[in-house]
């Protein structure tokens, strides 16, 4: 047997083969996963659904003739969109995969992701909404969900906290539909949304678990930290991490130790 009960059973047949979720019936009395042992596990794989929301003057996934969107891409739309689910998944991958500070034997989180619905034709991956229409959530799995979001001030993503299934994508989708390129930032906010559902806080909070343990929350948002995890009333925090921290604003690129082992404590919960 290999030291912590052969690494707590394979992290317990990796978190049940991910097929419903996090283990229940799980004590804070077992000793947390160490990075050491986290980097003897395989390669963990949480599931993801996509669903993309039309904007509010109809546009967007309803086949109609005069469809603005439709026709400039030749009733392409809907592969686009698949494309994006591509790169986002790319991203996102990267990050969990090499974007750990300060362990340099594999810089591994061992968290990885891939679509939910595994069917032979790529588009079918996907669901599509008018504006309005009921989401149509899928059990077991996070739902990422690329919407138009009608405040002035718009958030970039947003999800219900821990533990939660659906995260929010705003006014990003459009851009890409319109021929933009970018698939870094829905990628890096997806991250640091699945940050949050892990337990995670923002870095710039002053009570932060892992605060002293890779960064320290008041160099996270220019000289000052904050005691909920809604981000500064006083000070914008956009690009304040010095470390490009996931769970800071602006270059979100790296998790710590102290946040990678958080994050499996959640899973082993």
């Amino acid at each position: 047997m290999k030291p912590l009960a052969t690494i707590r059973m394979l992290a317990l047949l990796v978190i049940g083969l991910w097929s419903g979720g996090p283990l229940r019936g799980q004590t804070d009395t077992v000793a947390p996963l160490t990075i050491e042992d986290i980097q003897q596990l395989p390669d963990t794989t949480l599931r993801l659904a996509f669903h993309f929301v039309g904007l509010p003057d109809g546009r967007n996934f309803l086949a109609e003739d005069q469809d603005s969107l439709l026709l400039a891409y030749g009733n392409n739309e809907r592969l686009r969109a698949d494309i994006l689910i591509y790169y986002t998944l790319q991203e996102l991958n990267k990050r969990f995969r090499s974007g750990m500070l300060d362990y340099e034997a594999s810089k591994d989180t061992k968290i990885r992701f891939a679509h939910a619905r595994q069917v032979d034709k790529t588009i079918e991956r996907a669901y599509f909404y008018a504006h309005g229409e009921r989401l149509r959530s899928v059990p077991g799995v996070y739902n990422v969900v690329f919407q138009p979001h009608p405040g002035p001030r718009p958030p970039s993503a947003s999800t219900g906290g821990i533990g939660s299934r659906t995260i929010r994508i705003y006014n990003t989708l459009q851009g890409y539909l319109d021929g933009g390129t970018d698939t870094w930032s829905p990628g890096r906010y997806l991250a640091h949304e699945i940050g949050h559902t892990l337990s995670l806080d923002h870095t710039f909070k002053c009570d932060n678990p892992c605060a002293g343990q890779g960064f320290d929350p008041l160099e996270e948002c220019y000289g000052e930290c904050v005691d909920h995890n809604h981000g500064s009333d006083k000070v914008n925090c956009f690009g304040g991490s010095p470390r490009q921290l996931v769970m800071g604003y602006g270059s979100q690129v790296h998790f710590t130790v102290c946040e990678v082992e958080r994050m499996w404590r959640w899973l082993l919960r």
